[in-house]
């Protein structure tokens, strides 16, 4: 079996998805120096309370992933339709993840620095990796349409 490569690139963003999963995504520096750290998953503060007021955010990377990995097993199966729609599922998932992570910081800073680490972002690199995925499974759609556009047994 041949892999194409929008194939490599729903792997790859799966890869990037779960990672940004698992990481810390921001600190907020209080104005009294204390820190608390933001995951996807739960908000911990200074002085060791954890709140997991923040749950849907991974929720949100949860779904994208499981999206990304049935695009990729209906990709086994040249179902284009299909394909092209859950990509663009899953990129209108990591959109609003990033939109609930905006207003999970407006509520939550209060005054606070905010200091976005790298898998903050991780998402943003996924969601241009589907994009081109979306890209090239079109190409590829319009390719076999060509080619089979040149066989037509009426004419």
């Amino acid at each position: 079996m041949k892999f194409r490569s929008y194939q490599l690139l729903f792997i790859a963003s799966i890869a990037l998805l779960i990672v940004a999963l698992v990481k810390p995504v921001v600190n907020l520096i209080e104005p009294t120096g204390v820190t608390a750290v933001m995951d996807n998953f739960g908000y911990a503060l200074a002085d060791g309370n954890v709140s997991r007021a923040v749950v849907a955010l991974g929720v949100v990377l949860i779904a994208a992933v499981a999206v990304n990995a049935f695009a990729l097993f209906v990709s086994l199966f040249s179902n284009f339709t299909l394909q092209k729609r859950s990509t663009i599922l899953s990129m209108l998932l990591v959109a609003g993840y990033y939109i609930l992570l905006l207003v999970y910081l407006l509520i939550l800073t209060d005054g606070a620095a905010v200091e976005m680490l790298w898998a903050m972002f991780m998402p943003v690199l996924a969601l241009s990796l589907n994009a081109c995925a979306f890209l090239l499974i079109r190409r590829h759609e319009a390719k076999i349409v060509a080619s089979a556009l040149g066989f037509r047994l009426r004419d």
